[in-house]
């Protein structure tokens, strides 16, 4: 099977790129650069109408969304342990479910804080305030599930543990202050170490170096 993955170095499409290294599936990488709003270019909407990354296509076919992808990908090769193995209905679905919250519940938030002035032509810094103060409650219900050296599900890693660092390390690339949440710190060190992260991210720089796009490495 053919797999391209269609994605921007420290975006969400991380997750995604992470899941294809844990999993071990052989990928193309294809770099789109957000910035200069190369996903809107009518080649690539083409594939994706919607302008978005990550997209990903299995043998031509495309697939997009997070959620839906790493469902999928977890889906089609269990063994990986992307998520918890099923336990009967409706356990089964609980991945799922965080996915989708963590794709339209708590992104959102993390573009108020990060990007605030996509979400008004005018004075952004009540969208900023507002994304804060949303942030800050949700690391603090992530903090409590987190503590303790803790995954998402416990004592095991899955995708969501991705997921939920590409969240609060996203915002803390804004105006968010990650300091309060030690338990946060500790889990991105441990997401971090991860072999199959670290090969991601690998794979993040040798893609900003072939597209001489402008971010400092140590901002991914």
């Amino acid at each position: 099977m053919k797999v391209v993955l269609y994605q921007f170095p420290g975006a969400c499409s991380r997750v995604t790129l992470s899941a294809l290294e844990e999993i071990g599936l052989p990928y193309e990488l294809r770099t789109l650069n957000i910035r200069t709003g190369e996903q809107q270019s009518s080649e690539y909407r083409a594939l994706n109408p919607k302008g978005k990354i990550p997209a990903i296509c299995f043998d031509g076919r495309v697939l997009t969304e997070n959620p839906a992808i790493l469902y999928a990908l977890h889906q089609s090769h269990p063994h990986a342990g992307l998520l918890p193995a099923a336990r009967g209905f409706p356990d089964e679905y609980q991945g799922l479910s965080d996915l989708i919250w963590f794709g339209s519940g708590l992104h959102p938030i993390v573009r108020q804080v990060r990007m605030p002035s996509r979400y008004t032509q005018g004075d952004s810094s009540g969208v900023a305030t507002d994304g804060a103060q949303k942030m800050a409650k949700e690391c603090a219900a992530m903090s409590a599930r987190l503590g303790n050296g803790r995954w998402w599900y416990g004592e095991r890693w899955s995708i969501v543990d991705v997921y939920v660092y590409w969240c609060y390390s996203t915002a803390a690339k804004g105006a968010f202050q990650l300091e309060p949440f030690p338990a946060l710190l500790e889990h991105a060190q441990r997401v971090r170490s991860r072999p199959s992260f670290q090969r991601a991210l690998a794979a993040e720089i040798a893609s900003v170096r072939a597209a001489q796009i402008d971010i400092a490495v140590d901002q991914l």
